[in-house]
Parts: C-alpha cells; sequence; structure tokens
C-alpha cells in the first residue's frame, strides 16, 4: 500500500492532479521533468509528490538528523515542508517570499538578498529560479548567503532533452508561458545546461538521478517522480 512519508498515512492511492489532461504538448515532447500530475496529492493530508520527494532525500541522506545545528533559509517554503522544518527546531529558520503569504514569512527578492555573507548552512529554493528574471543573479545571491560546506537544494522543472534552456528576449503571454515553459507565470524551461548555472556561481556538483539516492524506494509506494533528479550542490 502507498505510504505518505510527510504525514505518516497509508493511503489507498495517490490523487493526480486536476489539470493532469491538459499537460502542455510541448512540455510532453521535451520530456520536461517535474510534478507527476498522475501521482501528485496525498489524499490524507493534501501534501503533492515534489514535497513527499524531497523529504525522502532530505531523510535518506540524514539532514533531518543535522537540521538541529543549521541555520535554514527557506524561500518559498512549501506548507507542508515548513511545518515539518520547523518541528525539528533548527538553529535558526529564515522563511520568506516575494509576495509572503504569512506573517511570520519575511519579503525577499532571491535578486538581492538582504543577508550577510555565509550565513546559512542549508538553503532550500525549490520551484522558484523558474520565475526569476536573472537567474543567474539570484543563483549567486544563493552562493553569497551560504556558509562554507553549507547545502543548497534547488529543485527546479526542467527538459534534460533539450541541450540548451528555453527563453526568449521579451515577455510573453500566459498562453505562451504555458504551452512552452509549462506554467503560466514561469519564464523559461530549463534544459540540460542547467548544472553550469550553478557551478558557473561557484557551487560544487551535480544533479543527482533519484535512484542513486533513494534507492529501492518505489515511486508508487511512496509517490515521486522517479525521473526528478535532485538539484543538490554544495559550497
Amino acid at each position: 500500500m502507498p505510504r505518505c512519508i510527510v504525514c505518516g498515512k497509508t493511503v489507498e492511492s495517490w490523487l493526480p492532479h486536476p489539470l493532469v489532461e491538459h499537460r502542455s504538448e510541448f512540455m510532453v515532447t521535451m520530456r520536461a521533468v517535474g510534478s507527476d500530475l498522475s501521482i501528485f496529492q496525498c489524499p490524507s493530508c493534501g501534501c503533492n509528490d515534489r514535497d513527499r520527494h524531497l523529504w525522502l532525500f532530505m531523510h535518506t541522506v540524514g539532514l533531518l538528523e543535522q537540521i538541529n545545528r543549521f541555520r535554514v533559509l527557506h524561500i518559498a517554503p512549501e506548507q507542508h515542508l515548513e511545518l515539518l522544518i520547523s518541528r525539528l527546531e533548527p538553529v535558526e529558520y529564515v522563511r520568506g517570499d516575494l509576495f509572503p503569504k504569512s506573517p511570520q514569512h519575511l519579503k525577499l527578492d532571491i535578486e538581492n538578498l538582504a543577508f550577510e555573507a555565509e550565513r546559512f548552512e542549508l538553503i532550500i529554493c525549490n520551484h522558484v529560479l523558474e520565475h526569476v528574471a536573472d537567474p543567474v543573479k539570484a543563483v549567486s545571491e544563493l552562493y553569497r548567503c551560504l556558509a562554507p560546506r553549507g547545502i543548497l537544494i534547488a529543485q527546479t522543472p526542467y527538459s534534460p532533452y533539450l541541450k540548451k534552456t528555453l527563453e526568449v528576449n521579451e515577455p510573453v503571454s500566459p498562453e505562451f508561458a504555458k504551452l512552452f515553459y509549462g506554467q503560466e507565470d514561469h519564464v523559461r524551461l530549463f534544459g540540460a545546461d542547467i548544472a553550469e548555472l550553478f557551478v558557473q556561481a561557484g557551487f560544487v556538483g551535480a544533479p543527482l538521478p533519484s535512484e542513486s539516492v533513494l534507492g529501492p524506494l518505489g515511486p508508487l509506494e511512496y509517490g515521486f517522480n522517479a525521473l526528478e533528479p535532485f538539484f543538490v550542490f554544495n559550497k
């Protein structure tokens, strides 16, 4: 039986995303990787497959046992993961967004972070870089704010089939963004060159295949997309 690692409940099956039948044909053709919309939501707690995948990663590599010694920056925090991380009581847990949705969240501009250098041992920045105007500047800021030997987790949709990141030279309509970038508010679709963005900023590492980290954990049993790598980099 499927089991949700976020809420700990056993479920009969995962719920599909309500728009699973409306995925862009271009994204399908480009073999874009992100959420698996067919096993999207937990019927018990409502978390999605990206939440479960990331929490499995953090559990498997031992981050959860270390996080109470870390200063953590969580940009655009996922509701379910924010609650779980808060319970682990990091030394410092800073949460924020460009448009904060909670009084506990700071207003943050990822291209100009108002923190001193090397403040955080762990930065979580998931599904943000496909929205920002200047990802080079944003990743440079993440590098500046990360402590030596710190960890950055930066999941984002991408297409390993695309040789280069797809982005045009002017603002686009929501319809264009939906078709070519996968969502109305995305401004690019990263390609197989995505790791260069992090390496050029000074980070060390490369996308980690899910199977190389999670091993025998089954994607249907735990509800995640096995094709999604972990974009985890170190300073």
